[in-house]
């Protein structure tokens, strides 16, 4: 899980942003095969990478 900075607390990790760009990269992105991803839209956890899920099971290709 390779992103710019990753923050975490206790190795949880975290987000602080609060934009639509943040937001649309927890649940699509398209630059990873990773299905949960660290949180970048404002929260705690990690994302559930739609766009990975989607390819996985056969439905993008």
């Amino acid at each position: 899980m390779s992103y710019g900075e990753d923050k975490n607390f206790w190795g949880i990790p975290y987000g602080t942003e609060i934009s639509a760009e943040a937001f649309l990269k927890d649940i699509w992105d398209p630059s990873t095969e990773e299905i949960l991803t660290p949180k970048q839209f404002f929260g705690l956890g990690w994302g559930i990478n739609l766009h990975a899920l989607g390819r996985r099971v056969g439905v993008i290709k």
